[in-house]
């Protein structure tokens, strides 16, 4: 494995010797089919609109800006290709998001949590998988329930039971992916899940659901579930693993804290609500 190198942008942290490979690996995500998921991109004239079969995925990926005079052309067309359906919209880049966000909020469009993709970058100390109070299990279609409920009460920081929509529609696509090579675990504390984690394999790891649910927050079980997969990936020889946080949160602390600390790559996000925008 290569050593790691001090980062260019930021000189106090290191960097991922694949930093510039990442980038890329990153970038084509959102610009390719991926027919093991069912997911289907179209190149259009402000961007790359993708949606996944059979579930309520619907996502628009602008990596390149275009005239903020456009913004209507460019809901416009959302609207001819989703019809009256909400759509998630991510600027690539914060130049992109500087040049483009005062038009999609003119436009009607939401505000969500920025992207930060983080790389672990290996310090030659290999990791190990560390203990705690969860008993952690993989996911099956038998307890895929028990995964995305854990997984909206933790995103939500509520226990209040989520809505039976929501359940199904986070379901399906969780279907999906594991039919696709996504592996996902849970961890429990007696019988109750109180925590999950899930990741996509490839050359790098990617996770993109790590949760605990409020009441078991603080007690070292999402350490314990990341530092498990985090072993594991060195163990198997990955070139990387990467997660995606909210770079104004506070786990994002704790990222880095595990060695999360190369910036791969970054994304606005913005909601469209359908008819409701204009």
């Amino acid at each position: 494995m290569q050593a790691p190198h001090v980062s260019k942008t930021h000189p106090q942290m290191l960097s991922h010797p694949a930093h510039d490979d990442l980038v890329r690996e990153v970038r084509s995500w959102y610009i390719c089919d991926y027919p093991a998921l069912g997911k289907v991109v179209a190149r259009r004239r402000f961007g790359y609109y993708s949606r996944i079969q059979q579930t309520a995925y619907r996502d628009i990926h602008i990596l390149e800006p275009f005239d903020p005079a456009e913004a209507p052309a460019f809901i416009a067309d959302v609207h001819t290709f989703y019809g009256h359906r909400r759509v998630h919209i991510f600027t690539h880049g914060q130049a992109v998001d500087t040049r483009l966000s005062h038009a999609l909020e003119q436009a009607g469009c939401t505000r969500g949590a920025d992207n930060l993709y983080l790389a672990h970058v290996n310090t030659g100390v290999p990791p190990e998988a560390e203990s705690g109070p969860g008993r952690i299990e993989p996911v099956t279609p038998g307890n895929l329930r028990d995964y995305s409920v854990t997984k909206l009460k933790g995103f939500a920081g509520k226990e209040e039971e989520p809505d039976p929509g929501a359940v199904e529609a986070d379901m399906a696509i969780r279907r999906v992916e594991l039919n696709a090579g996504g592996t996902f675990l849970i961890a429990r504390v007696g019988d109750e899940a109180v925590a999950i984690i899930g990741w996509y394999e490839g050359p790098d790891r990617y996770i993109f659901n790590l949760a605990t649910r409020a009441p078991f927050r603080n007690q070292g079980i999402a350490r314990q579930l990341l530092s498990r997969v985090l072993a594991d990936t060195y163990a198997l020889g990955k070139r990387s693993l990467l997660i995606n946080t909210d770079p104004a949160d506070t786990p994002v602390q704790f990222y880095r804290r595990l060695g999360f600390v190369d910036e791969i790559y970054w994304k606005g996000k913005w909601l469209w609500e359908g008819s409701s925008c204009q």
